[in-house]
């Protein structure tokens, strides 16, 4: 058959060949006859441009190859690309001036055709002849393959075609050989169909068990949000990783799989983990042990990601090497609030110890004030004097240290009411300016639409000084000291994250300095009473825990940020303002001493020094004063009084009675005295979360006579205006 069909090939080629020669010759001789009287023409008349035009017309309608003028010295035009093929047919015609009569030859003109033309057209002839030979040999293959038995060729077909089609979908895979109404008789290729069918139901019956289970483990994964991945430690490549597993140190897939684990992987993020930790969990895995913990993780943007592992060491049977075959799950959060879960219980346990010891260590100084005080009335010795006076300044500091400690253990009594934050600011500012120095520069910046606020405000403008103090001595060579005033929210993301702060509306203070900063560890530890990184003498280390207690007790939130050798941030967040119009604060109270020549006070006092010392204290006023040492007695003695106009009552008293119940008692007696509590300690029967109850005096011990003539006109004044 092929030798067929190149015989029936060469034999007509041969006689092509001729023919497309003589064509070839005629149309080129014809072109050049036609217009070798317009070439004369542009050349006599030197119009080059357009005998170039006619040249290049040789070859854009096909009829040549190349074609060029050529007068051998000035002229030389061409078209087409001349000499690069093999010339089939060339002429050359002369060119006369003046018309063709003329002897004068002013050039020629020179046409090449290439064989591809004659090729060509023998092509077309052999293609023809290759069609016309196809045809015939598909006829007879059709005619061929028609004679096979239907019954074998297109029964496979079908098999085929029908297993192609339905390859992604073995649930409607149903291979029907039947041709026509009448049903196909048993043979092999049914047989083939019908095992076909068989193993179709096995693996649609298989892969239902697989997916149902693979559905419950990705569930169950994702819902317990776990990554899993396999390593080889031989190779210390990962073989298998999740995306779980990837996403969790925003990498990808694959980026896991070409990581290499000992150079890169562990060497990155794990570079801020305990070494004996890692050590240890290397060496239960090299033992064949299991390893489960919680490591720190520290990504490629300084995120701390905490994660809780399991990692099972196996043998891989496919390439016998070591691997590891590893669980995670994120417990950054959770590790989060235990962490501030056991701040908050140490502080928590702290502020305990704090309000325990301050109620008797206050009576102490209260007893040590008032006596040093009662002594300098009578004293004259200038020199005397002032070493009782330097007694009474340190006993201030105590009293002071007591104030800061009961801030921090949340017990101090406030005064809660509507302000403007931005007004006491700019108000305090001169104190500010005052404490850091001119080192420092200090600036206060607020909002435009500032919320008010609902805090103490006296207490607020102490922690801020503190928290100003702090930052100067962060800046002993001068610096930038900012406190920003400004409106914030806090998301309840932010607070489920946060414990003991809740979602809502808060002014934010923020005391900004540009000192030596602090290190994490050292800010886990900056609320802690007496924590310090001052030198000996230089601080307490009670800023920082007095503004946090204050915080909290405030329902507000307190935050502090800090980076090594750039500054510290420390937030305070305390609650907005309900009210629209925010009154202004008034600190400006005046003093005035008014004649108590006469005025009976009914004390009561269990401690006998302090009850004695009050006793004293109001004498020399020129108060009539009667004194019990507990509620069962003070309402004995007044069966016996018929005028009191002040009491003057400690809250925390024996005999099962505390102050308030005995001034329950005793105000229908005497409708008209003013009260007057007194206490060492805040977390009693008249303050309630801190607050105290309207319309009452406190005088926080210890107190001075000073602060009691304050108390006794500002009792009075409340019993006038309740009166009224």
């Amino acid at each position: 058959m092929l030798g067929l069909l190149v015989a029936a090939c060469l034999i007509p080629s041969m006689i092509y060949f001729s023919i497309a020669e003589a064509r070839l010759k005629e149309r080129v001789d014809n072109l050049a006859n036609a217009t070798l009287a317009t070439m004369q023409d542009h050349i006599w008349q030197y119009d080059l441009e357009d005998a170039q035009q006619l040249l290049d017309s040789y070859v854009e309608i096909g009829a040549v190859t190349a074609a060029r003028v050529s007068d051998g010295k000035f002229i030389d035009l061409t078209a087409g690309t001349p000499g690069d093929y093999v010339t089939g047919y060339s002429l050359e015609l002369p060119l006369y001036g003046g018309g063709q009569s003329s002897d004068v030859e002013i050039g020629t003109l020179r046409l090449e055709v290439s064989k591809s033309g004659i090729w060509e057209f023998i092509l077309v002839r052999i293609v023809a002849t290759i069609v016309t030979s196809a045809i015939f040999v598909f006829f007879t293959a059709f005619l061929a393959l028609r004679l096979l038995d239907r019954t074998l060729l297109q029964p496979v077909l079908t098999i085929s075609d029908t297993l192609k089609e339905h390859s992604g979908d073995l649930g409607s895979l149903n291979i029907d050989l039947d041709d026509g109404p009448v049903p196909r008789p048993r043979d092999e290729l049914t047989g083939l169909v019908d095992a076909i069918h068989g193993m179709r139901d096995q693996i649609l019956s298989s892969q239902a068990v697989l997916n149902a289970s693979m559905s419950k483990l990705t569930h169950v994964a994702h819902f317990a949000r776990l990554g899993y991945a396999t390593l080889d430690a031989t190779l210390d490549r990962f073989v298998d990783c999740d995306p779980a597993f990837a996403s969790s140190f925003n990498m990808s897939v694959q980026e896991v799989l070409d990581v290499d684990v000992r150079g890169e992987f562990l060497g990155r993020f794990l570079r801020d983990e305990n070494p004996d930790r890692l050590n240890s969990i290397r060496a239960r895995l090299h033992k064949g042990k299991m390893s489960e913990g919680v490591l720190k993780f520290t990504l490629n943007n300084d995120e701390i990601r905490y994660f809780r592992h399991i990692i099972r060491p196996f043998i891989d049977k496919v390439t016998g090497h070591s691997a590891l075959e590893i669980i995670i799950l994120d417990v950054t959060e959770q590790k989060i609030v235990e962490e501030q879960l056991l701040q908050a219980q140490k502080l928590d346990a702290i502020g305990m110890l704090t309000g325990g010891v301050a109620h008797d260590f206050n009576n102490l100084l209260a007893i040590i004030s008032g006596n040093i005080e009662l002594t300098l009335l009578s004293l004259e010795s200038p020199q005397e004097r002032a070493f009782l006076e330097v007694a009474l300044s340190a006993v201030g500091s105590g009293a002071t240290l007591t104030q800061q400690l009961l801030s921090f253990a949340r017990k101090q009594p406030l005064s809660p009411t509507h302000f403007d934050a931005a007004e006491l600011m700019r108000d305090s500012s001169a104190l500010f300016d005052t404490s850091v120095g001119e080192a420092i520069d200090l600036e206060i910046v607020a909002d435009d639409d500032l919320w008010g606020t609902f805090a103490d405000p006296e207490k607020l403008k102490t922690t801020l000084l503190n928290l100003v103090v702090n930052s100067r001595d962060a800046m002993p060579d001068g610096g930038l000291l900012t406190i920003e005033i400004s409106n914030c929210r806090l998301s309840e993301e932010y607070a489920a994250s946060h414990v003991d702060v809740s979602p809502g509306e808060y002014v934010r203070i923020s005391v900004n300095d540009t000192g030596y900063g602090m290190s994490q560890e050292t800010i886990q530890h900056a609320i802690e009473p007496f924590f310090t990184t001052k030198g000996v003498g230089k601080g307490t280390g009670l800023g920082l825990p007095m503004a946090f207690g204050f915080a909290k007790q405030s329902d507000g939130h307190l935050e502090v940020y800090s980076e090594l050798g750039i500054g510290t941030s420390v937030k305070l967040y305390l609650p907005r303002s309900t009210e629209e119009d925010v009154p202004p604060v008034n600190r400006d109270r005046g003093k005035q001493r008014p004649d108590f020549t006469g005025m009976v006070v009914l004390l009561i006092e269990d401690n006998t020094d302090l009850r004695a010392m009050f006793k004293t204290m109001l004498v020399s006023m020129g108060c009539v004063v009667r004194d019990a040492e507990d509620g069962p007695k003070a309402l004995k003695m007044a069966e016996t009084i018929s005028q009191v106009d002040v009491i003057l009552s400690d809250v925390i008293l024996p005999r099962g009675m505390n102050g308030n119940e005995v001034v329950n008692r005793l105000t229908p007696l005497f409708p008209d005295a003013a009260v007057i509590f007194m206490s060492g300690f805040s977390e009693n029967s008249i303050i309630h979360n801190g607050r105290l109850d309207p319309e009452v005096t406190l005088l926080q011990k210890p107190f001075g006579a000073d602060e009691l003539v304050d108390a006794i006109m500002s009792a009075r004044f409340l019993a006038l205006k309740q009166r009224r």
